[in-house]
């Protein structure tokens, strides 16, 4: 298998341009030595779309999960998130380092592990998404496919910690009721894993309400299980 079918296999998305994924793969030193100057084969072009069609999914995706959070706090997670460290960060996790195709001079200087270039390349790898397919398909391969929306999630509990749980706990002390949080399920291998907590609220040895989240650890899972309750 070539290292750019796994990359399909990584983000369940199969080009049916394939040239696309080729070009977003295609760093500017490659593409120097392969077809000289002003040729228009690197991936530059691809990345100056990429950033914008990322800025418009995550902004997208801000406005509708944060409805209380004002504009200048909703620029700066935004800015947290589109950033260079992270964009390469997920680029190595999905293997995109493997697939880049340099130039020899790159190549020698560890160019497969720059953040620079990587998060170029997953900017590149974005707007090849979008032009194989449509914004809808581009935004479910980056939120739910890729797993954009918990590195997001995880931005916004960095950001600006808000508890949640404790939040849950105060608005029903007066009640009397009881507050129960259990983790559910466990995905992925024990340095990568995914976990999923239900919290339920009983009254009288009897459930009346619950919800789940979930995070990249136990915490996070019940925090965000807590901030579904309390937003429904």
């Amino acid at each position: 298998m070539s290292h750019c079918s796994q990359l399909e296999l990584e983000i369940q998305y199969v080009f049916r341009e394939p040239s696309l994924l080729k070009l977003a793969m295609s760093h500017t030193s490659y593409a120097n030595e392969r077809f000289g100057k002003h040729h228009g084969q690197s991936n530059q072009r691809l990345e100056f779309l990429g950033d914008s069609v990322l800025g418009m999914v995550v902004s997208t995706y801000l406005y509708h999960h944060f409805p209380e959070m004002p504009e200048g706090k909703l620029s700066r997670l935004r800015a947290s998130v589109v950033c260079e460290s992270t964009l390469a960060e997920v680029a190595l996790r999905l293997g995109v380092d493997t697939c880049l195709l340099l130039g020899n001079g790159e190549e020698q200087t560890g160019g497969r592990k720059k953040p620079s270039i990587l998060a170029d390349a997953m900017e590149s790898l974005i707007a090849a998404i979008y032009l194989d397919s449509d914004f809808n398909m581009v935004s479910d391969v980056l939120l739910n496919r890729i797993g954009f929306s918990q590195v997001i999630e995880q931005a916004s509990l960095q950001f600006e910690f808000v508890d949640y749980k404790t939040r849950l706990q105060e608005l029903y002390s007066e009640s009397c009721m009881r507050i129960v949080y259990e983790i559910t399920d466990v995905v992925g291998p024990p340095h990568d894993c995914v976990y999923t907590a239900r919290v339920c609220v009983f009254r009288n040895g009897e459930p009346v309400d619950n919800a789940t989240g979930k995070g990249r650890s136990k915490k996070d899972a019940e925090q965000r299980a807590a901030r579904m309750l309390l937003e429904r």
